[in-house]
């Protein structure tokens, strides 16, 4: 069989990249302060729990996920699946705390709102990359994955059901809803959508498709 290395490579530097860009919207919506994604409601309540970061809580939530789903059903894990564990929650981290530097003080709620919107697009344009490097989804996004492929019910409406869970676990836990939860709960999918053209003209001159 030959394995081109080479292609795989490629694969492995933009799935990242794009995990690593879909932190750095997660770490703005943080910033904010006005909400953020469901499945991050979830992962903040687990940090402001255990009194340890977003990007720890969200690495420690994908661990367990992905042990879980190693013993029910391994061939659902990919690399993907490992990269999110590190990729997106301390960019997360790592892009708050900048913010914080630059950024002193309370911000003005028009500025705040300005924030969520520029991190759901950077957000959605790193969800795009990673998409497109095709080698498969985070352990949060497993979960919906398996639900729906072993009960034979629709994804969108496991989907939908799994974001509403996350976000009252998460905010019972002390997570932040707000208008970024509902911007990004509503949004996500049409931005993807909108940005994929153009995040595929660069994505596929890294991996040399014509």
């Amino acid at each position: 069989m030959n394995f081109d290395t080479k292609n795989l490579a490629r694969k492995l530097i933009v799935a990242m990249l794009g995990l690593m860009i879909c932190g750095v919207g997660v770490g703005i919506f943080l910033y904010s302060g006005l909400g953020v994604d469901p499945a991050s409601v979830f992962e903040l309540g687990i940090a402001k729990v255990f009194h340890i970061t977003y990007g720890t809580a969200s690495a420690a939530i994908n661990v367990v996920i992905l042990a879980i789903v190693f013993f029910l059903d391994r061939s659902y894990i990919n690399i993907a699946s490992v990269l999110a564990i590190f990729g997106i929650g301390y960019t997360a981290d790592l892009t708050n705390f900048v913010l914080g530097l630059f950024l002193k003080g309370e911000q003005h709620i028009g500025v705040r709102i300005v924030m969520i919107v520029i991190g759901l697009l950077i957000m959605s344009t790193g969800i795009a990359a990673y998409i497109r490097a095709d080698l498969g989804v985070g352990a949060i996004d497993l979960i919906s994955e398996i639900i729906s492929n072993k009960l034979k019910i629709s994804y969108r409406g496991v989907r939908i059901g799994a974001d509403i869970t996350f976000v009252i676990v998460g905010f019972l836990l002390g997570g932040t809803v707000g208008i970024g939860t509902v911007l990004a709960a509503f949004m996500t999918g049409p931005s993807v959508q909108f940005l994929r053209p153009y995040v595929y003209k660069v994505t596929d001159k890294i991996l040399k498709r014509e």
